[in-house]
């Protein structure tokens, strides 16, 4: 008889980072390593959610770690989904966060590799995961 293996829970937080303050909506993608592809991918800014911090704690502390961005809003949760990967359980939320296209980025180069700020059109052509693609829709 097999016994059912628990799977552990991992909960994220993940951002669609946005300057609305032009006439043209900008979007900052994060170019990182996808190890199993073994290659770089363009991908939206996600995390860990810490014990005892919120979701928009969580997420406030991923973009000043990644990014080094301040001035940001968190405005609200837009999606959220969940997937197993290696026997863990990963329960994402994604939430709108406005920011500064103009303010200084200093990415944790442990992590991000490169990044840009783009259209919301050419964002969803080059999001690889679905699951990333799906709140970018929601941005108008």
């Amino acid at each position: 008889m097999k016994v059912k293996q628990e799977l552990r829970v991992r909960h994220e937080v993940q951002a669609i980072i946005f300057d609305d303050s032009e006439d043209v909506n900008k979007v900052l993608l994060l170019k990182k390593t996808d190890f199993s592809a073994k290659k770089f991918r363009w991908r939206l800014l996600k995390g860990g959610v810490h014990d005892g911090e919120t979701e928009t704690e969580a997420l406030e502390r991923e973009i000043l770690e990644e990014t080094g961005l301040r001035n940001v809003k968190i405005l609200e949760k837009v999606h959220w989904y969940e997937f197993v990967f290696k026997n863990v359980k990963h329960v994402v939320s994604s939430y709108f966060v406005r920011a500064d296209s103009k303010e200084q980025i200093k990415l944790q180069k442990s992590e991000v590799a490169g990044c840009i700020w783009t259209t919301r059109e050419e964002a969803l052509q080059l999001l690889y995961w679905n699951n990333e693609k799906e709140p970018m829709k929601q941005l108008k």
